[in-house]
């Protein structure tokens, strides 16, 4: 799969692709059905199917408090290579973008650039100034211009509405289990391992430390985890927070990983969370601070041990 990371589009894009447009924040069931829905209809009429998305989210743009991403860049790339996509499109989203008109919007991108022969989205897409663009004008444009027009129907498990909302409501709830089921995987966090400050090494637990690029859909606390890393799986003990005993800027993701003993910086993590085992607090020492990651060490060992 290629994937573009752009901001602009003087270079000629794939010719008469099927196209979708969305979010896709999560890449669950419901995205993963759509998706699958791109591809058949592209390799039935004998063209590329693409995707095209936004970076950052536009909540996050638009928003004085957005919502918590589910899936990292990293992670959306794996997932739309493994759906069987030609080619992603990752667009940069700004305050300027979005004051595009729809109009704009498809003669700009989707026609003058991807030169679409059909385009499929979501049944609640909405796209350009002031969300204005809806899928009656994307039906109206399709038919002035000659490209297919598609509005995939929402997908659900049982009673369940499948959308990034009702994830997220799961894992800030630490509820695995029910994101799992709407994801169509279990739920991990997928990031480059960065150097950090070396305390968790000088109190005798030295962490594999990631800074997600935006906050992640967890609650505060320490989790028991599996991290895979070089290809291989340990057993975690994992925190998530703003280290208030010691205090951080941001918040980061840290692994204390049990039998490993390496230099991993640099390198893709992936981390699951399995089970929350206390929420983040401060500690008034770090001696405190390190009996208490013993303690979670030991309730992260005998989880994963029931397993």
């Amino acid at each position: 799969m290629d994937v573009f990371h752009f901001r602009n589009f003087e270079a000629p894009g794939p010719h008469q692709a099927v196209l979708t447009i969305g979010n896709f924040d999560g890449v669950h069931i419901g995205h993963q059905a759509l998706i699958r829905q791109v591809v058949r209809d592209a390799r039935q009429m004998g063209v590329q199917c693409a995707l095209l998305t936004f970076q950052p989210h536009p909540q996050s743009v638009l928003q004085a408090h957005p919502p918590p991403i589910i899936t990292s860049i990293a992670m959306r790339r794996r997932l739309f290579q493994q759906l069987g996509l030609d080619a992603a499109f990752f667009i940069p989203f700004t305050r300027e973008f979005a004051r595009k008109s729809p109009e704009t919007f498809v003669r700009q991108y989707l026609l003058a650039y991807f030169r679409i022969k059909k385009l499929i989205v979501g049944f609640d897409f909405q796209f350009g100034h002031e969300r204005r663009g809806s899928a009656e004008i994307l039906r109206g444009l399709s038919e002035e211009f000659g490209f297919q027009f598609e509005i995939f129907p929402q997908v659900s498990l049982g009673e369940e509405k499948v959308s990034s909302s009702n994830i997220r409501a799961a894992l800030a709830e630490a509820d695995f289990a029910r994101a799992e089921r709407l994801l169509g995987r279990p739920f991990s966090v997928l990031e480059e391992v960065q150097r950090g400050e070396q305390r968790g090494r000088g109190i005798g637990f030295p962490t594999v430390n990631q800074v997600p690029a935006e906050p992640l859909p967890l609650s505060f606390g320490v989790y028991a985890s599996r991290v895979i890393v070089q290809e291989r799986t340990y057993g975690a003990v994992s925190n998530y927070g703003v280290k208030p005993t010691v205090g951080t800027d941001k918040p980061l993701l840290e692994s204390y990983l049990f039998d490993f003993d390496g230099q991993i910086y640099g390198e893709l993590a992936e981390v699951f969370p399995l089970r929350q085992l206390r929420s983040e607090r401060k500690f008034p020492s770090l001696d405190a601070l390190k009996r208490q990651i013993a303690v979670d060490r030991d309730g992260a060992l005998s989880y994963l041990d029931s397993l």
